[in-house]
């Protein structure tokens, strides 16, 4: 069963570690690996959980975290969704996404926004299940790759 809560302080070394797990996994795939770009996209988690756990919903399964999602600004944009590689598609995602919406609705918006690598076609499935439509694509400047990529923004209507 997954277990979706707010993130406490005693998350944010399984926040960090999930997150860097799932998006090294997920974007060695199609993007290749430069020199130092593991380490740095590991501290860049970790100084995210230690500043922003209080926005991260985290999915428990076992009483482990398996997955988490964030909204930094606490507004319609989701900024994260990670699921560990193991246990991805087992509903961990859907979970969280659904319940990162329910949220977004409760704050009074009326649309989700998401956005992902154009080359993430596992993300993307999972977003259009989730009733995201793609509404742009075009480049963007990455942080954790240092150049543009391009990028897919996504939109969902609540309601």
């Amino acid at each position: 069963m997954v277990v979706i809560r707010r993130a406490t302080t005693a998350d944010i070394g399984a926040i960090a570690a999930v997150g860097s797990s799932a998006w090294a996994s997920n974007i060695f795939s199609f993007e290749p690996e430069m020199p130092g770009m593991r380490t740095h996209v590991e501290k860049a988690f970790r100084d995210f959980a230690e500043t922003s756990y209080p926005t991260v919903l985290v999915a428990e399964v076992g009483q482990e975290v398996a997955g988490w999602g964030a909204r930094e600004e606490d507004n319609d944009y989701i900024s994260d969704l990670w699921v560990l590689p193991a246990v991805q598609g087992q509903g961990i995602g859907s979970t969280l996404l659904r319940e990162m919406k329910a949220a977004i609705q409760r704050a009074g918006y009326l649309k989700a926004r998401i956005s992902t690598h154009a080359r993430n076609t596992g993300a993307i499935r999972l977003y259009q299940r989730e009733g995201f439509n793609i509404v742009e694509q075009g480049p963007e400047w990455s942080t954790s790759l240092e150049r543009e990529i391009d990028k897919v923004q996504m939109l969902a209507h609540l309601g």
